[in-house]
């Protein structure tokens, strides 16, 4: 498995699946695939949440994701499912940026394509589930699970 190295990793980016459908921030603020392209949510990739708890030799390929629109808004999974929630209204901080930091990795399951790894969750990644909701789950050695769980960025 390859890790991208990032260094200043900061800038607007949209996610898409493997086969197309563009991730989206829902108004209830959960995050999910959307049935076309149509309201893609441009996210800022930026550094990691909780660098100081990763070790050095993963830092350059952590990261968070933040909404472009919402500064301290950021992509978090809490009871596994993936939300977007204020830094600024968590009463539990260094949880909040542990569970918004995620391992970049590039070409893990398919060729061209990123996967992020959970950094409290090590080996769980995100992915869609039955209904699209974004999640992370344990990895499991599945087409199915490589297809909802790569995702290409623009």
């Amino acid at each position: 498995m390859k890790t991208i190295v990032i260094t200043n990793c900061a800038g607007l980016v949209q996610l898409y699946g493997k086969t197309g459908p563009a991730v989206i921030i829902f108004p209830s603020n959960e995050v999910a695939f959307s049935a076309g392209v149509q309201g893609v949510t441009t996210l800022m990739l930026v550094g990691c949440r909780a660098m100081s708890t990763v070790s050095e030799i993963m830092r350059p390929s952590c990261v968070s994701l933040m909404d472009a629109n919402r500064t301290d808004w950021y992509i978090r999974h809490s009871s596994y499912y993936l939300q977007v929630e204020s830094e600024n209204l968590t009463d539990n901080l260094p949880l909040f940026q542990n569970d918004s930091s995620y391992i970049l990795h590039v070409d893990t399951f398919y060729t061209g394509y990123y996967a992020f790894e959970s950094l409290s969750l090590p080996d769980h990644y995100i992915k869609s589930d039955v209904n699209d909701r974004l999640m992370v789950t344990q990895r499991i050695d599945a087409p199915d699970y490589y297809s909802t769980a790569s995702f290409g960025m623009c």
